[in-house]
């Protein structure tokens, strides 16, 4: 029987309606829902549902980063003009609602309930202004900032950010225009930070006049610290009461130098992660043991990776990393449950070596290499596979050497060389992965046939993210791919959002992408030149015909010189 025969059979006295159901019911419902969502659905319904969204007192959280600009004049208008006392969190990627939400920027004062702001891709030039106003707001608790390009006066906002007087969480990727320049933060700025996350270039010394200012840091993460020109040693003097978690992704820093900041600061750290190259002194395991020893003995994990290229004339000095590794066997490591092992890949003048530590709480992430030397602790066992949600594979050889299987892949990058010598890549990955439940692509291989990346996109239903490097895609002809039943059904059927191509564009395969992904709402291309003005002029040709839900389109690389130019052919189409 049918569910409406069933409910035409129930009496009358026995059915609900939907309208019936009480306000607190649809709060809770709207709740689970984006703010967009509820409003499309419900505000233009009937009175009732408008009157529920606009006078309520329950906070909002207004997510704008995937709406298209004609859709949201007129969210803009019902729902955020009338409700920026409601709003708790923000998140904004399209730089032109920025101009449209925050105008005049003095508006920004007015959004007295805000507590998690998101600026994603804004322009640098606004920022200094909307920090200012930002100060007013008592309640905001964590901020994203992600400029879109790169900025001139990065001490001037990082004092405003630093000045937030509730900020606890801050991200922020300041990518400075004129390289690493000195910190110069007022010594009369103290900020209440507990969770900082650094994604640009920011050298030693510059951290180090960083944390003096945020002694109430508990989490802290740089994903580029490197070393400046005529470095030495840093003194941290300000000791971090409340540091526990640190993790460091360093370039060309000498242990010599990283030292005095265990010493100083790390005294009550539980988590330490780092990856690090080129000084061997971090290999010294009996110095690491006598460090945290005296300065960090509530260590609980301990994350190391280290790189470096070696030249060795006929010998790959295999015993010295021998020798390395059972110096960090010893029951100093073995009580903490701390085991590594190294990697390394025999070149024709050099060697590359990797040290790494080996354990559970290491990144979810699962590398399978072309055939080189492994080492690992003989305590150490493979474990934790069901824990790998991203798996990088180096070459085809790799793949096909493969002896496990990792049943929570959800990312999947092809790097280095496949050049498949008629091996299926469907067959080959279907074995180690499964193909239905991959959600990111990543192609930075050579010379990959669109044929099969149609045929790999077909076998990955719940693909939305696909990032590639155009020379990674081998040109074919548009109209054998085109015409393909695969081709069309893939077509028809994949829901990819968004489309990343990092390096190159050839306007031949991207036409191919876009054709084969009609469902993109985000795109980014990696263009140098006035070459862009071609690529942009050919994207904005395809909104309505190719990319009807195209939200944001992002040129990287582009040249101040065709900036005016773009803004004109912009004007032009309207």
């Amino acid at each position: 029987m049918k569910l409406t025969e069933i409910i035409d059979s129930l009496p009358i006295q026995s059915r609900t309606k939907v309208e019936n159901l009480a306000n607190e019911l649809f709060y809770e419902i709207f709740s689970y829902l984006d703010l967009y969502d509820v409003y499309k659905a419900f505000y233009n319904l009937n009175t009732r549902f408008q009157n529920l969204l606009i006078n309520s007192t329950l906070p909002l959280k207004v997510n704008l980063s995937t709406m298209p600009r004609r859709a949201f004049q007129s969210y803009h208008r019902h729902m955020i003009m009338s409700n920026k006392h409601r709003i708790a969190s923000m998140s904004i990627s399209n730089p032109f609602i920025v101009d449209l939400v925050f105008s005049p920027v003095r508006t920004v004062s007015h959004y007295n309930r805000l507590e998690t702001l998101v600026f994603n891709q804004i322009k640098s030039k606004y920022l200094t202004n909307i920090l200012h106003y930002l100060s007013y707001l008592p309640d905001l608790k964590s901020l994203t900032i992600i400029p879109a390009d790169e900025i001139s006066n990065r001490n001037e906002v990082l004092a405003k950010i630093l000045s937030l007087p509730g900020l606890k969480h801050c991200k922020m990727s300041l990518k400075e225009r004129f390289g690493v320049n000195a910190l110069a933060i007022p010594s009369t700025i103290t900020s209440p930070l507990e969770h900082l996350i650094i994604d640009h270039d920011m050298s030693f010394s510059q951290l180090k006049s960083l944390l003096s200012c945020v002694p109430q840091l508990r989490y802290l993460t740089c994903y580029a610290v490197v070393s400046s020109y005529g470095s030495s040693s840093e003194t941290f003097t300000d000791l971090l009461c409340n540091l526990t978690h640190v993790s460091l992704q360093m370039t060309d820093i000498l242990f010599n130098n990283f030292e005095p900041m265990i010493r100083d600061l790390f005294h009550h750290l539980q988590v330490l992660r780092i990856s690090t190259n080129r000084d061997s002194e971090y290999l010294n395991a009996v110095r690491w043991e006598r460090l945290i020893t005296t300065f960090i003995p509530q260590l609980r994990v301990f994350d190391l990776q280290y790189t470096d290229f070696g030249r060795f004339d006929n010998d790959p000095n295999q015993h010295n990393y021998e020798s390395i590794l059972n110096k960090f066997g010893t029951p100093f490591w073995h009580q903490r449950k701390w085991f590594f092992g190294y990697r390394l890949e025999q070149g024709t003048y050099y060697n590359h070596v990797t040290f790494y530590s080996r354990r559970s709480y290491r990144k979810k992430q699962y590398i399978l290499y072309k055939p080189a030397i492994y080492k690992m602790h003989r305590n150490y066992q493979i474990r934790n596979i069901v824990a790998v949600d991203h798996l990088i594979v180096h070459n085809e050889e790799a793949a096909t050497n493969c002896q496990r299987h990792f049943p929570n892949v959800t990312q999947l990058t092809l790097a280095e060389n496949f050049r498949t010598n008629g091996v299926c890549l469907r067959t080959l990955f279907k074995r180690i992965v499964p193909l239905n439940q991959i959600t990111a692509l990543v192609i930075k291989c050579d010379n990959l046939y669109l044929d099969e990346l149609v045929n790999l996109l077909h076998a990955m239903p719940s693909i939305h993210t696909l990032t590639y490097e155009d020379r990674s895609l081998k040109e074919m002809e548009d109209k054998s791919t085109r015409q393909s039943d695969l081709f069309q059904l893939v077509r028809s059927t994949n829901t990819i959002r968004n489309v990343t191509i990092t390096e190159g564009f050839v306007l031949k395969n991207t036409k191919l992408i876009i054709s084969l992904c009609p469902q993109i709402q985000h795109l980014t291309i990696g263009q140098y030149g006035r070459s862009v003005l071609t690529s942009i002029q050919f994207i904005l040709s395809k909104i309505k015909s190719d990319l009807p839900r195209l939200c944001s389109f992002r040129a990287n690389h582009t040249p101040k010189t065709v900036v005016a130019s773009i803004k004109t052919m912009l004007e032009s189409e309207g």
